[in-house]
């Protein structure tokens, strides 16, 4: 009797313990998943700020998100991105970092990094970024555009000459919808590019062909003037140079390549 009493009683606890192990375990699970969703909420109002481009709204939303859900990686991701189009290229760059270290195969991040570390002038590690993301995808037009004008910006001319005239073809043969949006932009470097290197009449066959879509842009007035100047033109260049000064009245490049065409 008395040991079916101990029976009776150990039967007892061990009941009493399950159900409080697995009341806690339902309380956990419960919080964890109520965690979650709070975590999906927060990064769902982040996503419609970042949509509406309110970037500084969208910011608080996705760190939140995060702090309650670490693994979330796609917040992780717009959070970075909306530090640069909010224009905090330091934070942008130290949130890519974050993310490409828990997701190293994500080629968007490390075009993100070089894009950060290309604002604040950094080229040569901006140029390694956007290697990186080359690497994983070697048909990621942002990535070859940001990878050929850290290229520029370093003063390399040679080798982003053949990068530039690539993605200027792919613009002009309207490939990609991103390729015609930026078409102008890759000319410009283009035509610069090949002024650089004294490929004078290409450059102002590029500076004429941008000018015919985006006339009001005094830089590619300014750069046709300096390559008139350059094949002995000078009538038209000061044409383009006071084209340029008329669109930008403080443009102190083309005011100097006014003074040397002679006024």
């Amino acid at each position: 009797m008395a040991r079916t009493r101990k029976n009776k009683q150990w039967m007892r606890h061990a009941v009493v313990l399950f159900t409080l192990q697995l009341a806690l375990l339902l309380a956990s699970c419960s919080g964890t998943l109520a965690q979650g969703m709070q975590a999906q909420r927060a990064y769902g109002r982040g996503l419609d700020r970042f949509n509406a481009r309110d970037y500084e709204g969208a910011i608080p939303h996705f760190l939140r998100a995060l702090e309650l859900e670490p693994s979330l990686e796609e917040a992780g991701a717009y959070l970075a991105w909306s530090y640069y189009h909010a224009g905090n290229y330091a934070e942008a760059t130290r949130h890519f970092r974050q993310a490409i270290a828990r997701q190293p195969t994500w080629e968007g991040l490390y075009d993100g990094l070089g894009w950060s570390r290309y604002q604040m002038g950094r080229y040569n590690l901006a140029l390694d970024a956007f290697r990186e993301a080359l690497a994983l995808d070697p048909r990621y037009r942002d990535a070859a555009v940001g990878f050929a004008y850290s290229l520029f910006e370093l003063g390399r001319y040679a080798e982003a000459l053949p990068h530039l005239e690539r993605l200027t073809r792919e613009g002009e043969g309207n490939m990609l919808k991103s390729a015609a949006a930026d078409l102008e932009e890759v000319r410009s470097r283009l035509a610069w590019t090949l002024f650089y290197l004294g490929e004078y009449e290409k450059a102002r066959e590029q500076f004429t062909k941008s000018l015919a879509s985006r006339p009001d842009w005094s830089g590619l007035h300014n750069g046709l003037g300096w390559t008139y100047l350059r094949l002995g033109d000078r009538a038209r260049a000061r044409a383009s140079f006071q084209r340029a000064l008329q669109l930008q009245p403080n443009h102190a490049d083309a005011k100097e390549g006014l003074a040397q065409a002679g006024q």
